[in-house]
């Protein structure tokens, strides 16, 4: 949801434009049981450069290889999930198929 995601996302940035597009719910295909799933070739058609962060396997159906799960964010003044998984984003720069760098991780 954008309310939970932009601030997340604008504060990853700073600034810097690492983010060439945010996708929400409004961009997600209804299943006929109730879920949404994301189409990441939405964001880059090259899908070796996208890495996406999601807690519902669902919405990550379609592009399993590219994502990274992570914990639901509910308010928790102490949740690190995201700092948990900055080195993992940050080792994404170096290489030419973030597919390679999440599949070690066995998701």
């Amino acid at each position: 949801m954008q309310e939970y995601a932009d601030p997340v996302i604008d504060w990853l940035d700073g600034g810097r434009g690492y983010f060439a597009k945010k996708l929400y719910r409004e961009s997600c295909a209804l299943q006929p049981n109730g879920s949404y799933t994301k189409d990441l070739s939405l964001v880059e058609e090259d899908l070796s450069r996208v890495c996406f962060m999601d807690n519902s396997p669902v919405s990550y159906n379609w592009n399993k290889a590219n994502a990274l799960p992570i914990e639901g964010w509910t308010s928790d003044p102490n949740d690190e999930a995201l700092l948990d998984a900055l080195p993992i984003l940050d080792s994404l720069r170096f290489t030419s198929d973030v597919r390679k760098v999440l599949g070690i991780r066995g998701f």
